[in-house]
């Protein structure tokens, strides 16, 4: 269905990498205008203290809120009711995906250590390990599950590893020097990041990581606007992908971007902002974060056209800024606000027009 905020890696080996080149429409965006909030949709709080990370086509919300020992604790929502999913047996949980099944996945403690990932089906949870390290759930589309896993290499250095597990069965993507799988489609597309090059930390004009689709063995790097890297955050059943780009080659500006096989890689328009895209439905609504002042806050923005402007959805009282982190066929979009006191809060939009 979604995922939630990337970790940069990369893809290798075995599989075979066909890029795609430089994108197209690098160049920035003429207008300069700050969305005011649309009235097209209604926002919802949640009752939590947390956050909604991700909604299925029926609704169903998973996430997590804050238990009254401080902790994230993950739960979902079905039809206005809090469900807590629990833990692995320790204090933390989040869950960050749910699919048309109600099949919840997340990250979650044990009594002993943390870092294990876990799958929520039919109201009992299961672990799925920590694979030897810290374990990374992203996404999950009928029961196959996505994410990464922390590697510890001879050197010392930890690599990130995408995986997909399937049936049961976890394979890892291959390995070059470390990759993410972000989101997961109904026909076992993945999109994710992986790095060109071993070395982490590099300044931002020397990052390599590049964008990708993974489909039935074979990667596609989808290439960038213009810029030395991208990433990608989400990903729908047409095999369209979302993410961020960046500009030129010092690596420091960058836009949001729509990737199809079709059109390539395309900016989504920003108004002279900065967009931060998260996730796209089949319909081809994109939602994430906008900020008029790249130095300011953003805010939740929902995309019915990449080649318009954005549309500021409206926050409840009082919040300084608002996130948008999935949207379902529906157009129903699941995300937080940031209350006073850096308090975030659950929240569901929901259009005007809405079943």
């Amino acid at each position: 269905m979604r995922l939630t905020r990337t970790r940069i890696g990369a893809l290798a080996g075995a599989l075979v990498v066909a890029s795609s080149g430089a994108a197209a429409g690098a160049a920035p965006a003429a207008a300069d205008v700050c969305p005011a909030a649309t009235d097209q949709w209604q926002v919802v709080d949640l009752g939590t203290t947390g956050r909604a990370i991700d909604i299925n086509d029926q609704g169903q919300i998973a996430g997590w809120m804050r238990n009254a020992a401080g902790r994230s604790w993950a739960v979902m929502w079905d039809g206005g009711q809090r469900v807590e999913v629990g833990s692995l047996g320790g204090p933390t949980s989040v869950a960050t995906a749910i699919d048309e099944d109600a099949r919840v996945v997340g990250e979650s403690y044990t009594a002993q250590e943390k870092g294990h990932g876990f799958l929520w089906d039919d109201g009992v949870i299961h672990d799925l390990g920590n694979f030897a390290s810290v374990t990374h759930v992203h996404d999950v589309d009928q029961g196959v599950i996505v994410g990464s896993h922390m590697r510890v290499l001879s050197s010392g250095h930890r690599r990130s590893q995408a995986y997909v597990i399937d049936n049961g069965v976890r394979t890892d993507l291959g390995v070059v020097a470390g990759s993410v799988a972000s989101d997961v489609n109904a026909g076992g597309q993945i999109a994710g990041t992986h790095r060109r090059t071993e070395r982490v930390g590099l300044p931002a004009d020397q990052q390599t990581q590049r964008a990708f689709r993974w489909a039935g063995g074979a990667v596609t790097e989808l290439g960038t606007l213009g810029g030395n890297w991208s990433q990608a955050t989400g990903l729908n059943d047409h095999g369209h992908v979302v993410g961020e780009s960046a500009l030129d080659a010092a690596g420091v500006a960058q836009a949001g971007f729509v990737w199809s096989e079709g059109a390539g890689m395309r900016r989504i328009e920003d108004g002279g902002g900065v967009a931060r895209p998260t996730a796209i439905n089949d319909h081809g609504t994109i939602v994430g974060t906008h900020a008029c002042d790249p130095a300011g806050p953003s805010h939740a923005a929902v995309w019915t056209d990449p080649a318009q402007a954005p549309l500021r959805l409206p926050g409840p009282p009082g919040a300084t800024a608002t996130a948008a982190n999935a949207v379902n066929a529906h157009g129903e979009i699941a995300g937080y606000a940031v209350l006073p006191g850096n308090e975030p809060r659950a929240v569901l939009w929901k259009p005007v027009s809405a079943r």
